[in-house]
């Protein structure tokens, strides 16, 4: 299967083998990496949407007749869960996105053989599974202040934070991938939103009008705070010419265009106790996630 969709289908797969588990809240990427490693996922590799993507999921082998079984078992078990079409919108959409355009979108899919309402099937059954293993995972995921002041003394330099940015962009999707001609139509298109922009426009309302970055178009494109280590080199390059409240002229990076402008800056400082503790609390019970989720699997593996 394609690598961007095969990931974009990954979750309950990974969720099943005890490898992911609500990695949402987590904002340090040297903190979730060590989380990874925490619970046996390998490095972390990319941030896509807000969602790890570490060495585990990278790999190009199929699930095995063991982890077929367990996925069927798990199909079964979720039957009943309800998915509204609204969800199931929304996950098409996201991994659409990732494609740059619909027509980009539809080849990739008829290359693996599936059409949308196959499509939206398997992301369906997906939700259900979710669904399901949430309710049973959940209440597993409780941490206490001592747990986590613990972890904090111990791990104190994972909380130094570095200089960081907060920015608003633009973004018009053109991958190392997209067709020269749709390259074209996004350069020619960015080029007009600029003039917009210079005729009075702001960023935030176009960037709610038009940009193709699914994560940050609803809050007019608000990439919230982000350090370099988080941004692609050529994003951040153009990001550190900027003085707080100028708009970048448009650049290409190689996810797509931009244009980008820095609404704060915050110097680097090390994160208190307090600051720290949502991350830590989400860390230590994506530890205990991932331990339930694998008991589950076993019982799902063992079942008729």
């Amino acid at each position: 299967m394609n690598r961007r969709l095969r990931l974009g289908l990954l979750m309950v797969v990974a969720l099943v083998l005890g490898l992911a588990a609500s990695e949402l809240l987590y904002r340090s990427f040297a903190f979730r990496d060590l989380a990874g490693r925490l619970v046996g996922r390998g490095h972390l590799v990319s941030i896509v949407h807000g969602k790890g993507i570490y060495e585990t999921d990278l790999g190009e082998n199929e699930p095995s007749a063991a982890e077929l079984v367990v996925l069927e078992n798990l199909g079964r078990a979720a039957a009943n869960e309800v998915v509204t079409p609204s969800a199931v919108d929304r996950e098409v959409a996201l991994l659409e996105a990732q494609f740059g355009n619909e027509k980009t979108f539809r080849k990739a899919l008829l290359a693996d053989g599936l059409s949308i309402s196959a499509l939206r099937d398997r992301v369906t059954n997906q939700l259900r599974g979710l669904a399901w293993l949430e309710k049973r995972v959940g209440p597993a995921t409780s941490v206490t202040e001592q747990e986590s002041r613990e972890f904090y003394e111990a791990h104190r330099d994972l909380f130094a934070q570095p200089v960081r940015f907060r920015a608003t962009h633009l973004f018009l999707a053109a991958h190392a991938e997209t067709p020269p001609e749709i390259v074209e139509e996004k350069e020619r298109a960015i080029a007009a939103f600029a003039m917009r922009l210079r005729k009075g426009e702001t960023l935030s309302a176009l960037a709610t009008e038009a940009s193709e970055d699914e994560a940050s178009k609803p809050c007019g494109g608000d990439l919230g705070y982000f350090s370099e280590t988080r941004m692609p080199p050529e994003f951040m390059a153009e990001i550190k010419k900027l003085r707080v409240g100028e708009t970048s002229k448009p650049f290409r990076s190689h996810l797509g265009f931009h244009i980008a402008q820095v609404t704060e800056t915050r110097t680097a400082h090390l994160l208190t106790f307090e600051e720290a503790r949502p991350e830590i609390s989400v860390a230590l019970g994506n530890g205990r996630r991932a331990n339930r989720v694998d008991q589950i699997a076993k019982t799902l593996a063992g079942a008729d």
